[in-house]
């Protein structure tokens, strides 16, 4: 007998601030009003580079998840006053093992991400990190230039 799969359509977008990322999000409340679904605007935290002494590698944490916080409360601004029934959070971890973890966790349909990113988040013009998470995902995956 088949699963039955909830009647609520998932979409997850890949959020760090940068313009792809943002560009990513815009498509995303496009496809969440096409279809009505929840909305999951991740934005993954990686960890500072462990050479760094504890304290500096705590601050550098500290600061980075301040500035996904505020990310995250003018994506879900955005993405409510469209009217988009949103979930914002943020994952600690590498780009794609967290994305995808998340994404397999909460049943995504649809991930939506950017080609590129601040860091090696999405990688350089659907560079390494993207391609990983497109093989991994097991959900549709949708790059946003």
């Amino acid at each position: 007998m088949a699963e039955v799969k909830s009647m609520q359509y998932s979409i997850a977008v890949g959020l760090d601030g940068s313009d792809s990322s943002w560009k990513a999000l815009q498509e995303a409340v496009r496809q969440s009003l096409n279809r009505p679904a929840v909305l999951h605007i991740v934005s993954i935290q990686e960890s500072a580079e462990p050479s760094y002494s504890a304290s500096d590698v705590l601050a550098a944490e500290k600061t980075t998840h301040e500035k996904l916080e505020k990310v995250q409360i003018k994506a879900r601004v955005l993405a409510e006053s469209a009217g988009v029934t949103v979930i914002t959070t943020i994952v600690a971890g590498s780009s794609e093992t967290a994305m995808v973890q998340y994404v397999k966790e909460h049943k995504i349909d649809l991930l939506v991400v950017g080609d590129t990113g601040h860091s090696s988040i999405w990688g350089a013009l659907l560079g390494t990190t993207a391609e990983k998470i497109v093989r991994s995902a097991p959900c549709s995956v949708l790059i946003v230039r």
